[in-house]
């Protein structure tokens, strides 16, 4: 089970750097005008380009937290 405790720590780690992150997208001006229009494809500028970067990080962290969760569902189920 400390392989366990210790995936749970490190979800937790990625979890809240992916908050962090989300937050800072959400403050970004693409992403004020994606609420605005979320219909709409919204042209960008070169400005955006940090705001796409974040946005694959923060896609990449869901892909590695997933990954976890999926270890640690196997260390329950091999624990039963």
């Amino acid at each position: 089970m400390e392989k366990f405790s210790e995936l749970g720590e490190k979800i937790r780690t990625l979890k809240d750097a992916r908050e962090i992150l989300q937050s800072e997208y959400q403050k970004s001006e693409f992403h004020k005008k994606k609420e605005a229009h979320p219909q709409d494809t919204v042209p960008h500028s070169p400005d955006d380009e940090e705001i796409f970067k974040l946005l694959t990080v923060i896609q990449q962290l869901d892909v590695y937290i997933k990954k976890l969760q999926d270890e640690q569902f196997q260390i329950l189920k091999e624990n039963e």
